[in-house]
């Protein structure tokens, strides 16, 4: 359990990063990175992430619990 609950928090770290840059571009009225291209593609990286290790992390705690109702 405990690596799952790692990987919720490595995957709810990569959203808030995600979040404050998507609020710092919000901000900003010029884009804080060369041009607004790579803003987006820097924003859209860290939620990318979040959603691959959400994922990962809640298959691991479907196949967690279903095992430990297999043993009872």
């Amino acid at each position: 359990m405990k690596k799952i609950a790692v990987l919720f928090l490595i995957s709810f770290i990569f959203y808030m990063i995600g979040h404050l840059l998507w609020s710092l571009s919000i901000i900003l009225s010029e884009p804080f990175f060369f041009n607004e291209k790579y803003e987006i593609w820097l924003i859209n990286f860290p939620f990318g992430l979040f959603a691959l290790f959400g994922i990962l992390a809640s298959y691991k705690l479907y196949i967690n619990s279903k095992l430990l109702k297999n043993v009872k």
